[in-house]
């Protein structure tokens, strides 16, 4: 199979600035929406630039420096990963990870400017290790402009040429993935299929709670049953719009892993491999929605106004919670 240098950016207005600080920087103490963090292994993460304070502060610091105009709903920082396939990884040792990710980081020094990156943390505490970069996007004559950064969906394109054609210079065993434009394959957020995955993990716990809200004369075990719901209420609440997100492309996966059985020799291209990745990717979306689905109908069992109120009363139970550590 080939070998994928990843590199992903998303725009992030101030408000979303600190949840991703507490992300990144490891700030709570337990993760119950990403269950691929292993708290054990957190001290093995490691920083490439260490961030002289939290996102928030140093996003507005950077603006203030260059006295660059903010409107409430600017885009004020890119967050950025870089990754690569699991298995490419792994084959490397722990010096040569963080050689590949100080080369990447270096990609970003160059095109982006050394003083306008607040942060680059390697995350070794999840399935695959990967760097998390943030910079503010000031252009060389102190604007702040995602848009002339880095040009919109277009833009992102050419940027993910660049890095690989750079990435390629030291390591030339990894080649370019298919760009979305060309395989029209979706970028699902990896939380989506962590989510779906811990819901589905409890699907049996879900039914049965359920069930024993409708139950008559044990007010106690119905207590109990809607407790049990209040603590994946938030969760629940997120599927419908998770499958808006999927449910466009099903048809797209569907016609794709079809045509997949009926692959034969004469399909064997230069691009067999590529397309096999995609197929593979496409896979782990379609399985998400055919959990998702399976989750919808049991959460539609629940009355919607009972469903925001549990999903209300642990938001800020989780909140209460946080504040009291």
């Amino acid at each position: 199979m080939p070998n994928y240098a990843i590199m992903r950016m998303s725009k992030c207005k101030i408000g979303s600035v600190t949840p991703i600080f507490n992300h990144h920087e490891r700030q709570k103490v337990k993760y119950k929406s990403n269950p691929d963090i292993d708290t054990q292994k957190t001290h093995l993460n490691y920083h490439i630039q260490e961030p002289t304070g939290r996102y928030r502060q140093l996003v507005l610091k950077r603006i203030e420096e260059v006295g660059a105009k903010k409107r409430k709903d600017s885009v004020v920082m890119q967050d950025c990963l870089v990754t690569a396939t699991p298995a490419w990884l792994k084959e490397k040792s722990l010096e040569e990870q963080r050689e590949y990710f100080e080369y990447a980081y270096e990609f970003f020094t160059k095109h982006f400017r050394k003083e306008n990156i607040i942060s680059a943390v390697v995350h070794m505490d999840e399935a695959n290790p990967h760097m998390h970069l943030c910079f503010v996007p000031i252009t060389e004559k102190g604007k702040l402009s995602s848009k002339e950064i880095i040009g919109g969906p277009p833009g992102l394109c050419k940027w993910q040429d660049k890095f690989f054609e750079y990435i390629s210079e030291k390591y030339p065993d990894i080649v370019r993935g298919t760009p979305a434009k060309v395989s029209h394959r979706k970028h699902i957020p990896t939380f989506m299929f962590k989510v779906a995955n811990e819901l589905f993990d409890h699907y049996g716990e879900i039914c049965n709670a359920i069930n024993d809200i409708g139950i008559v004369g044990n007010a106690k075990k119905k207590n109990e049953a809607i407790s049990l719901l209040g603590r994946y209420a938030p969760e629940m609440a997120q599927l419908k719009t998770q499958l808006a997100t999927t449910d466009k492309h099903i048809d797209y996966l569907e016609r794709e892993l079809l045509s997949e059985r009926n692959l034969n020799s004469d399909y064997r291209s230069k691009n067999y491999e590529q397309e096999l990745a995609l197929k593979e990717a496409n896979r782990s979306i379609y399985d998400l929605n055919r959990k998702q689905k399976e989750l919808e109908r049991l959460v539609s069992q629940i009355p919607p106004e009972v469903l925001e109120q549990l999903a209300q009363r642990e938001k800020q139970n989780r909140k209460r919670s946080k504040g009291a550590r």
